[in-house]
């Protein structure tokens, strides 16, 4: 790879990330503000806010747009038509690589569904989880038999349309289900009730995950087998302690299941565990305490090298990382990526969780594969970094060392600059780290946010906290050359001369 070759990789990504910043960080757009779309603008006052020069067309972060907020929003079908009308794309791709009629069966809007379709939606897309139109409908929780003779009559294959794990809708639903009437729906539209995924999981399976024990029992009483996969090793009970999205099965699901000659004590043939499953979701200590005493392990680990403690840490509850903690052997386990509990609390779970685990004996100096420390995780993370002083005040008092740089020799200061936050950027000058420091590509903090910021003020504080302006890249490159070809700033046409 040539240098200059190099040099505009590293641009052309820098770019991109300073427009997602962009693109999540502009509020002042109505569209992209949820609670805007609540309640229910009229026409004349979307118009409005577009000639102040706001964008229906502009998508945030995550990938919502207007038209996927008005639609969630239930907005009536005369505002769906003048969004799409007005120039946004019926197939346009939005969060998880979903259109407009995803978000609409999601809704059960049929009059939209119908819109969309005549105005050219496909049908025949899937989106990033491998999920069609009508599986993502079911997913959503949609009940009425109009939604799915609506995909049928409009071409759905049902028996065929498969997820990545080769679901199909029947598999899809029964999890979601609340009686029988939708599966009864679908087995009249041909679909196998012995019906399997790629692993070969069935209907009891699926069901499990639900927790509905009503429909298990319709399950069994129709002959659906209860049997464990032999081929991957999960049983239903498994498939139970996955539970859904915010959401874990109670005791009397595990105890039914193992009244029907199902082992609570299983493991797949990846390690994972029913403990695995429940530390993520669960904070029930006596369902945690029923599977160790069937036998299942808490110091298991899977094959990604996780183990119980490590997947609550990152999201559960005090008194379930106390419980898990003190039946864990090493409370420095990393997995595979060198991921401790206690780097997965600071980056994610709250100040409490960081103490407790320090106070166990946690180590404050691990590192992971890639040789990041405790700063790191305090930094990266989604958004704004979570119960930051809580945490500081916490690994400072623990002789934790905020100016120690980062396997490739990034620094407190790099990994700031990436959040285009001052109010950060001030904090993190109390740690007392060299601004100038380059990391392993030989650039300062101050060349990063040369190449990505979109206004002036992360530049001035930086200069104004001690950046060398001076300082060049392996290019040779100052921060003012850096900044003449960032597009963001050009857009704005900002005087850049104090970088001079």
């Amino acid at each position: 790879m040539t240098p200059n070759y190099k040099r505009s990789i590293i641009m052309i990504l820098f770019f991109m990330t300073g427009l997602i910043w962009v693109s999540a960080q502009k509020v002042e757009n109505p569209f992209l503000d949820r609670d805007y779309w609540a309640s229910k603008p009229s026409i004349a006052d979307i118009e409005a806010n577009i000639s102040k020069g706001h964008s229906i067309f502009e998508a945030n972060g995550g990938g919502f747009d207007a038209t996927t907020y008005a639609l969630f929003a239930e907005n009536p079908i005369s505002t769906i038509k003048y969004l799409i009308e007005k120039g946004n794309d019926v197939n346009k791709r939005t969060h998880d690589s979903r259109t407009y009629i995803f978000w609409a069966a999601s809704r059960g809007n049929l009059e939209a569904m119908e819109y969309l379709v005549q105005k050219g939606a496909k049908l025949d897309l899937k989106d990033s989880h491998g999920y069609s139109v009508s599986s993502f409908a079911v997913a959503g929780g949609q009940q009425d038999p109009a939604i799915f003779d609506f995909f049928i009559a409009n071409g759905a294959d049902f028996k065929n349309e498969k997820d990545h794990h080769g679901a199909d809708i029947l598999l899809v639903a029964i999890s979601r289900a609340k009686d029988f009437k939708l599966i009864d729906y679908f087995l009249g539209k041909g679909l196998d009730i012995n019906t399997t995924d790629n692993d070969g999981n069935g209907l009891f399976h699926y069901a499990a995950q639900g927790g509905n024990i009503a429909i298990l029992k319709e399950l069994k009483k129709r002959g659906v087998s209860t049997s464990k996969n032999a081929t991957t090793g999960e049983n239903a009970i498994l498939f139970a302690s996955r539970g859904g999205r915010g959401r874990s099965n109670g005791l009397q699901v595990f105890e039914y299941l193992e009244g029907l000659g199902l082992n609570a004590n299983v493991t797949s043939k990846s390690g994972i565990t029913p403990l695995h499953n429940l530390s993520r979701s669960s904070n029930d200590l006596a369902i945690l305490q029923y599977f160790i005493d069937k036998g299942v392990n808490p110091n298991a680990v899977d094959e990604e090298g996780n183990t119980s403690l490590l997947n609550a840490a990152s999201n559960n509850k005090l008194e379930v990382i106390k419980y898990l903690s003190e039946k864990t052997k090493n409370i420095d386990h990393t997995n595979k990526d060198g991921h401790s509990a206690l780097a997965l609390a600071v980056q994610n779970n709250s100040g409490e969780i960081v103490a407790y685990l320090i106070s166990r004996g946690a180590d404050i100096s691990i590192l992971d594969k890639k040789g990041n420390n405790l700063a790191y995780y305090l930094l990266k993370t989604r958004g704004k970094p979570k119960n930051f002083d809580e945490k500081v005040n916490i690994l400072s008092k623990a002789g934790f060392d905020f100016k120690k740089a980062q396997g490739d020799k990034s620094t407190v200061w790099h990994l700031a600059v990436d959040k285009n936050d001052i109010a950060l950027l001030k904090k993190i000058n109390a740690f007392g780290a060299d601004i100038n420091l380059k990391d392993d590509q030989g650039n300062t903090a101050l060349h990063y946010a040369a190449m990505k910021t979109n206004n002036t003020e992360v530049l001035k504080y930086l200069i104004a906290s001690g950046a060398d302006v001076k300082s060049t890249t392996e290019f040779g490159e100052t921060a003012l050359d850096l900044a003449k070809e960032n597009e963001l700033l050009a857009r704005n046409n900002v005087n850049l001369e104090f970088l001079n």
